[in-house]
């Protein structure tokens, strides 16, 4: 089964630094620099969500995003990475469901050990 991971980043050179990233590793990827709607996360049938919390000029922010996503897909398991520079970042991402944070900055290699994980 291909390895295909969303990546939702406001900033564009961190979105298409992600993925480079991902794509050496052997993943393939969709960018996208606003929050979808939850409906396009589910129907792409990706293998996992890997989104920034703070989210600028999107209709939603990251946690938002994933708590929307689990509330009006449960049976959906496609799991949410979210990540953040954010303080709090850890605490939102347990408060909307999500099933991982990292905080930025971070280890390439941590990160790709960790979306590993959470896809097996």
């Amino acid at each position: 089964m291909e390895k295909h991971v969303l990546i939702i980043e406001d900033d564009q050179e961190i979105s298409e630094l992600f993925g480079v990233i991902f794509e050496l590793a052997d993943y393939r990827t969709t960018l996208l620099t606003i929050a979808p709607d939850p409906v396009y996360m589910s129907e792409q049938n990706f293998q996992l969500i890997i989104t920034d919390i703070r989210l600028v000029g999107s209709k939603y922010n990251g946690n938002e995003l994933c708590r929307l996503f689990k509330l009006q897909y449960p049976e959906d398991k496609t799991p949410i990475l979210l990540i953040s520079a954010e303080s709090n970042g850890d605490i939102l991402a347990r408060e909307c469901g999500a099933d991982g944070f990292m905080h930025k900055p971070f280890n390439i290699d941590d990160l790709l050990v960790r979306a590993s994980e959470m896809m097996a």
